[in-house]
């Protein structure tokens, strides 16, 4: 018998509720048998299988044994995961006559339908519902009308002028060990863990490396393991159980062998082609046309410009080795007016309005332009990303007209136009009358459009993709597209979503079958509330920051931002400028930056960004401190020339925080603990091995000085050094006290010595 490793992102570790079905797909070629001693456990066919979860929550290792058509056998065992559910009772009292009351919230999908409360003799409507463990929003349907529960004041924005009501489920946490050391030895990876506290002897401490168990009993010192050396990014999978059996969560523990940067070591940085740079002139082509407004309008960056400025060290002195770059797919020439008041003409300068399956847009360059562009971009170790637009093409397209049956219809039954009604028909309705929906459940436009894209990805050599409007796509046609482009380009190509959702949501998208991240908006929310408005405080942020760092399946895929291209510019809501209508605002009153202290929020803004994990995106002009309110405001030309002292100095801020990120696993990779939490005073600590970092924050309007007790894992002796002033605090006693600005922000690295 010939066993077989198996890749690792086939083997990943997996999460369920007690009594769940979940289905699972290894993604492995050539399998005709799966057999397996698991109770739960039901062969499908190929390559996947359904395991039904027993009624109790802790840690089963499922063992598989897979039979290739070659005769190849492989042994490899899946840890999974049984969380604990609760319950909560909701009580909702009527001011009025009222006949129908549902809870719809993160934890059932925003269902308004499925969780309908009863009305009691009292008059009260109730209902006793069982949610998962963490930070949920949710919100009251009274007779058809989204309100937030009156007998709940925790809320937070839910992203379009109004708020969501905020559960918090908390479960009883079993403690993993702290990091200690790790080494790299004769080819072997030599990791010790310590509670340092013998309180925690006789605990269990399990490991999960390439489809491997390990297990060991903490002596009351440390627990070791030596495992094989890998070969570029590997994962460690970490879990504890105490003397009663109950488990702990997963504790994920990446390592990057290679001295190519891992995925979690990269920084995205989002442009907008036709707004970046304009390099070549001789394509620029504005459409012409009364009542077309420039700033709809083309302007003339293409992918000469972002060549020149790739050239030119941009990039490199501000510290970010991958660029996402915005559709490159040839769109309609024309414009075309919004199908919503006021119906203002737009042209697709975007790149979201595709109109061929094989043509670059001509205004951006040609296909020899993009190639050029790329492969410059490699030449200098920056990773290229293509948005990819998936959800519709343009009516011009010529699949719209030669498969009119691969996209739902315009017109609905009832006479009504099929135009942006999310709720109601979330896979087929249309973003415009112009912009005809694929309707995935024919899967001749599935098999059609996967098969494009990876086309795309070949021809031009893209190192990932940034995939639109995602939770407007169904599941099918995720795991059909995950699956052929992992299977053709391996898992070093990386697949990051948009989907502005819940964190339960975003979630059921990532997986080792779909994609292997998304952008992290529920986090975007509590930043802006915190550093732009001043809303929220520190405490707030440290609890949503949590709920990312423990409910993503993987978080240092998932990507954090401040800001994007559909959403005012961080700097108008710290201007105070969005105070209205953004879309009008950005029409007829476009802000621009008047007070100065703007300036230093989002340099803490950005401090925060970059020193927690995850692949954190830059949307172009963040970094001088650009303004801006809607689309199309907020997509501005960028500015390289007449920058002043505060965009320079936001400049360097951001920078100083990416050169210090890209030397650093203790952000990048590490694990988070918080040393103060207050309103107006935040200190944490990123740990990761022997590396560690501080990073504080001080809302007040005077220097404050800060005693810091350190946690047992960092050494005795040695200084934390500010990567902004240079300036050295010696730990002394297993504490370190550090002085900081004024409203400002601040990073220190651990050292041992000069």
């Amino acid at each position: 018998m010939l066993i077989t490793s198996v890749p690792i992102f086939a083997t990943e570790p997996r999460a369920g509720l007690p009594g769940e079905e979940i289905h699972v797909t290894l993604f492995i070629k050539g399998v005709t048998d799966i057999v397996s001693p698991f109770a739960g456990f039901t062969y499908e066919k190929d390559d996947s299988f359904f395991l039904k979860l027993p009624e109790k929550e802790g840690l089963e290792l499922i063992n598989l044994k897979i039979t290739k058509a070659d005769g190849e056998i492989s042994e490899i065992t899946l840890p999974l995961m049984i969380k604990k559910i609760s319950s909560k009772l909701f009580i909702y009292t009527p001011e009025a006559t009222t006949e129908k009351v549902s809870v719809a919230g993160s934890f059932n999908g925003w269902n308004a339908n499925s969780d309908i409360m009863e009305k009691t003799s009292s008059g009260k409507f109730e209902i006793l519902m069982t949610v998962p463990p963490g930070i949920h929003s949710y919100k009251l349907v009274i007779d058809g009308k989204w309100i937030t529960d009156p007998a709940n004041p925790e809320k937070s924005a839910d992203g379009f002028g109004g708020f969501n009501s905020i559960l918090s489920i908390k479960e009883k946490k079993v403690k993993t060990p702290f990091q200690k050391r790790e080494s790299l030895e004769g080819g072997k990876w030599k990791l010790v863990f310590s509670y340092f506290d013998d309180a925690f002897k006789g605990y269990k401490v399990i490991l999960y490396y390439r489809g491997e168990v390990r297990e060991k009993v903490y002596d009351g010192t440390s627990v070791s393991f030596s495992l094989p050396e890998g070969e570029g990014l590997e994962t460690v999978y970490l879990w504890a159980s105490d003397r009663d059996g109950n488990f702990s969560p997963m504790c994920i523990i990446p390592k990057n062998f290679s001295e190519e940067p891992s995925w979690p070591q990269t920084v995205i940085y989002s442009l907008m082609t036709d707004r970046f740079y304009n390099g070549d002139k001789s394509n620029d082509n504005p459409v012409v046309m009364d009542g077309l407004s420039p700033k709809a309008n083309y302007m003339g960056g293409d992918f000469a410009g972002i060549k020149q400025k790739i050239e030119d060290g941009y990039f490199a002195r501000l510290g970010v080795n991958c660029i996402w770059i915005s559709p490159v797919i040839d769109n309609v020439g024309g414009a075309f007016k919004d199908a919503l008041p006021p119906h203002r003409y737009f042209t697709g300068y975007h790149g979201y309005w595709p109109a061929s399956f094989v043509k670059t847009e001509e205004r951006f360059g040609s296909a020899a332009d993009l190639k050029a562009m790329i492969k410059t971009a490699h030449a200098h170790g920056i990773k290229v990303i293509d948005d990819m637009v998936f959800n519709h093409v343009h009516t011009e397209h010529p699949w719209y007209g030669e498969h009119p049956e691969w996209f739902g219809k315009l017109e609905l039954p009832n006479g009504e136009k099929n135009i942006r009604k999310f709720d109601e028909y979330p896979f087929t309705t249309w973003f415009d009358s112009f912009l005809p929906s694929f309707d995935y459940s024919n899967g001749k436009a599935v098999e059609a459009v996967v098969k494009n894209a990876l086309w795309w990805i070949e021809e031009f050599g893209f190192d990932g993709a940034r995939l639109d409007a995602v939770k407007h796509i169904p599941y099918n046609f995720w795991k059909a597209f995950a699956g052929a482009t992992k299977e053709t380009f391996g898992s070093k190509f990386y697949m990051v979503g948009e989907s502005i959702a819940s964190r339960k949501d975003i979630n059921s998208f990532v997986s080792a079958e779909m994609l292997d991240g998304q952008f992290d908006f529920p986090l975007y929310w509590p930043i802006r509330d915190v550093f732009a408005l001043g809303k929220e405080n520190y405490k707030m942020l440290s609890e949503q920051l949590g709920d990312s760092l423990e409910n993503y399946k993987n978080v240092y895929y998932m990507s954090p931002l401040l800001g994007n291209h559909d959403f005012p510019r961080f700097m108008a809501y710290a201007d105070g400028d969005i105070t209205g209508d953004e879309k009008k605002i950005g029409w007829e009153n476009p802000p621009r930056v008047d007070n100065p202290e703007s300036y230093g929020k989002i340099k803490n803004a950005f401090t925060f960004l970059l020193t927690n994990p995850g692949i954190p995106m830059i949307y172009y002009g963040d970094e001088i401190a650009m303004t801006g309110a809607a689309d199309p405001d907020n997509r501005r030309m960028m500015m390289f020339d007449n920058t002043g002292k505060n965009e320079k100095d936001v400049f360097d801020h951001v920078s100083k925080l990416l050169h210090s990120r890209a030397k650093s696993p203790a952000v990048t990779m590490g694990r988070h603990d918080d040393l103060l939490t207050e309103d107006k005073l935040w200190a944490y600590i990123k740990h990761y091995f022997q590396d560690s970092v501080i990073v504080v924050f001080n809302a007040h309007k005077q220097k404050r000085k800060l005693v810091l007790k350190l946690p047992e894992y960092v050494p005795a002796g040695g200084f934390y050094k500010s990567i902004f002033t240079g300036r050295k605090y010696k730990i002394k006693k297993g504490q370190v006290v550090i002085k900081t600005e004024a409203a400002s922000s601040d990073v220190f690295c651990f050292s041992q010595s000069d």
